[in-house]
């Protein structure tokens, strides 16, 4: 496996620290997932088809709420 080597903002790192405890995993395995979404993302925006890749939540009768759209990927 390759390695490499970011520097982090405190804000970016708190952030990740808390996501990967919160989880269960390490750093690193937080960051491989988050580049996992956003390779997917950038995979979807390539095909220029008008899909997007967005959050949704479902609601309690079982419809789903859009919560955000990623664009500009």
């Amino acid at each position: 496996m390759r390695s490499m080597t970011l520097e982090l903002s405190a804000e970016i790192d708190d952030t990740l620290n808390m996501i990967a405890c919160a989880r269960g995993i390490s750093k690193a395995e937080a960051m491989r997932r988050a580049f996992a979404l956003l390779k997917l993302a950038y995979e979807e925006r390539q095909k220029g088809d008008g899909s997007s890749i967005g959050f949704v939540r479902r609601k309690a009768d079982n419809s789903l709420e859009a919560l955000g759209v990623v664009t500009g990927i």
